[in-house]
């Protein structure tokens, strides 16, 4: 077992296990959506010549919610993507410290759009934007997309630096740890 896949199974345990479950099952639920719907579209539009009304709105929204739900998650479980070509050459403490580090400013940055986004939401609800053809309320779309920053957020300060601590404690642990042969 990597030490990822160890950090993993111990920091996602009773609420947490079922909050990443739900919110890649979304994630998930909304990828299939989006190439159902454009399967249908393409279909109907190339044999029928008659697309899927709303069909670019239901993908554009979907898309979105697929983005927004798997973030948190992905951030969680540091599963971005990473150029690791100088770690093995870095210190445990320097790793950590990096990790913290980015961790933080990440969440800050989170933050700040997370706000910007939350203001555009409220300046469409406050203006009664719906979209085009569905007139599904795009306030609110967009003020859930900003919610979802805060949350990313959230979790970057508290589970990705609970992550950065118990990694550095395992790669103590590695180091100071005899080797057999």
């Amino acid at each position: 077992m990597t030490s990822a896949e160890h950090i993993t199974q111990h920091s996602e345990r009773g609420l947490a296990k079922w909050l990443a479950l739900t919110l890649n099952l979304i994630a998930g639920s909304a990828l299939m959506l989006i190439m159902v719907i454009t399967c249908v579209d393409v279909i109907g539009r190339y044999l029928f010549n008659k697309p899927l009304v709303g069909g670019v709105e239901l993908i554009e929204v979907l898309l979105g919610l697929m983005i927004f739900m798997a973030l948190p998650v992905i951030s969680w479980r540091n599963e971005h993507v990473v150029v690791d070509i100088l770690d093995p050459f870095v210190s445990p403490r320097l790793n950590l410290i990096r990790t913290m580090l980015f961790n933080l400013v990440t969440a800050i940055a989170l933050v700040v759009i997370g706000q910007r986004i939350w203001d555009l939401g409220a300046r469409a609800s406050s203006h009664g934007e719906v979209t085009e053809y569905l007139h599904l309320p795009v306030g609110m779309i967009v003020s859930f997309f900003g919610v979802m920053c805060w949350f990313t957020a959230l979790v970057l300060i508290t589970l990705g630096i609970y992550r950065a601590l118990v990694q550095y404690r395992l790669s103590l642990d590695s180091a100071t740890k005899p080797s057999v042969e």
